[in-house]
């Protein structure tokens, strides 16, 4: 309650008030230590800890299948529904959890003040509040986290699926394939979605088509092609690589017969 006093409009010009709330908020970060890594420790590793009645209600926000939500509210968890659930939930440990240690402890501590500040005196004292409500706070933050596309590098069916089950507005199948701007007009998004191109690419995928149009014909270099598509450059450099091999074994060729000289970037035609 004394945190709280900060945000009470006669207290504006407290400087006192101010500083003793300050001091009390870090005392509650300082408290709940123990809460941050145990949520810090499940979003990193995935590793579920089925005994744990808060961490499970947790990972229940995020799985859309009914069978599975309901076998983790049973005291005791059946072992054939624990691979399924771990991977649905390896889905916030690929995205959110891939952020940095302290940025994700960050996030973990705001999201606690935040209700802190919202907490109101109504028969239960605050740790059963935060009990009740803090899992689903993160869980909130999380889904709005991975609801922007920046922030997700890679794609799968299943993770779309999720994508749909949680957006307000489903997302569309293959969405960031419909959509290819090429600083040249050509290949158009036909060729890049197989619509048009000839058997000798329909071996790659749509995101492999992208990869290397960009660094074949439009001189862009892995960094940038990486800043462009939200992806990683050592992920840009082992598609790209896995894209010429498939078209070395379709045309019968060795794979050192394609040009794999290191671009420097410079020629790229970059979007203003």
């Amino acid at each position: 309650m004394k945190y709280k006093t900060q945000f009470d409009p006669s207290n504006a010009n407290d400087e006192f008030a101010i500083q003793e709330a300050k001091i009390a908020g870090m005392k509650i970060l300082v408290r709940f230590e123990p809460l941050f890594r145990k949520y810090l420790n499940l979003i990193k590793t995935g590793r579920i800890d089925y005994g744990d009645k808060e961490m499970k209600r947790f990972v229940s926000s995020f799985i859309g299948d009914p069978s599975l939500k309901q076998a983790l509210k049973r005291e005791k968890s059946n072992t054939k529904f624990c691979h399924p659930i771990n991977k649905k939930f390896d889905f916030v440990v690929e995205t959110y959890g891939k952020l940095e240690d302290s940025d994700i402890m960050t996030d973990l501590q705001m999201l606690l003040l935040v209700l802190v500040k919202r907490y109101k005196k109504m028969g239960r004292n605050f740790c059963a509040y935060l009990y009740n409500a803090y899992c689903y706070e993160v869980s909130r933050h999380i889904k709005k986290f991975t609801q922007n596309p920046v922030n997700i590098t890679y794609r799968n069916v299943e993770y779309e699926d999720y994508m749909q089950t949680y957006s307000d507005q489903a997302i569309e199948d293959c969405f960031e394939d419909r959509i290819y701007e090429n600083s040249r007009g050509i290949p158009d998004t036909t060729w890049i979605n197989g619509e048009s191109c000839s058997d000798l690419f329909l071996c790659l995928s749509p995101e492999e088509r992208k990869i290397i149009i960009k660094y074949y014909l439009e001189d862009y270099n892995d960094r940038q092609i990486a800043t462009l598509f939200g992806m990683h450059i050592n992920t840009v450099n082992q598609k790209r690589r896995k894209a010429a091999a498939k078209l070395a074994e379709t045309m019968g060729v060795d794979i050192s017969q394609i040009k794999r000289n290191r671009k420097s970037g410079k020629k790229a035609m970059l979007p203003m």
